[in-house]
């Protein structure tokens, strides 16, 4: 008789405050999945728009309150929600490519695999102080930049909130343990270390792909205070000892610096090109004006 293997479940986490703009595209998305999940929980984090009306016209959504403010409470209202094999954890804005369920149940068959995460395309400069720039191209840049950087300053494979999966027993062990204050730590990097204090292992995978709106990446106040909180995560878990417990570590020691060269220098060009960009558009608008 053949060994019979039970396939594994699994549910899709969308916490969501105020999301109008962006939900409907997220869950049609979900809804041309090769494989469908088995629902999909959407967090209410306190909406006073549409969203929550919007999502409840999907038959596979099902909605959850959670009244404490905050990423971190909506997440792990959603995760502790959740009852199949695998939780997959998204934003609002993240349009999953068609293959997305399928490649996160076919990784999760290594059972040494406890968490997954992978890059989001955006309009490259689509958006420059308010002006439209190449409003066709996509790119995985500023994701990659954001993932790599910060595997590097903790030196073991970070998370991200916007695309990722994580095992739910993986979880269940570590749900005590994260922390959930969103002024100290981004919930999903401190989410990493936690697994890997705990010998528990993520890992990357480009072919787990989302497309976002990435507003993110564009407002330079924003970005450089993500990347600052990655450095405040880092440090609160080195006070706690939970870094000296990690077996998980497996980048040298010049990644660090090197990491940190990877974010510094695209992001310092991409500030001076948004600069002149947009100088350039005030003249050019001057010159017609004046013609």
């Amino acid at each position: 008789m053949e060994n019979f293997i039970k396939p594994l479940t699994l549910s899709i986490v969308i916490p969501v405050y105020n999301e109008e703009r962006y939900i409907k595209k997220c869950l049609d998305s979900i809804e041309k999945q090769k494989i469908m999940p088995k629902e999909v929980i959407i967090v209410d984090n306190n909406c006073t728009d549409k969203t929550i009306a919007i999502a409840s016209k999907y038959k596979f959504v099902r909605i959850v309150k959670e009244k404490k403010q905050g990423k971190a409470f909506a997440r792990n209202k959603g995760l502790n929600s959740a009852k199949t094999d695998i939780i997959g954890r998204i934003d609002a804005d993240s349009v999953l490519v068609p293959t997305w369920t399928e490649t996160i149940i076919e990784t999760f068959q290594d059972e040494k695999v406890a968490a997954i995460t992978g890059p989001g395309y955006t309009l490259a400069f689509s958006k420059i102080f308010g002006h439209q720039l190449f409003p066709n191209y996509y790119s995985g840049l500023w994701s990659r930049i954001y993932l790599i950087g910060a595997t590097g300053i903790m030196r073991l494979q970070a998370l991200w909130g916007a695309n990722m999966a994580i095992r739910l027993s993986a979880w269940k062990i570590v749900v005590k343990q994260v922390c959930n204050d969103d002024e100290k730590v981004h919930e999903d990097q401190d989410l990493a270390i936690v697994l890997a204090s705990n010998g528990l292992a993520s890992i990357y995978s480009d072919k787990l792909r989302i497309f976002m709106n990435g507003e993110s990446f564009f407002v330079w106040p924003k970005y450089s205070e993500y990347i600052a909180r990655s450095f405040g995560t880092y440090g609160y878990r080195i006070k706690l000892g939970d870094l000296s417990k990690n077996t998980l570590i497996r980048k040298p020691f010049y990644f660090f610096p090197l990491s940190v060269l990877i974010i510094t220098i695209p992001t310092f060009f991409f500030t001076i090109g948004s600069f002149l960009t947009y100088y350039m558009i005030i003249a050019f608008r001057k010159l017609s004006k004046d013609s």
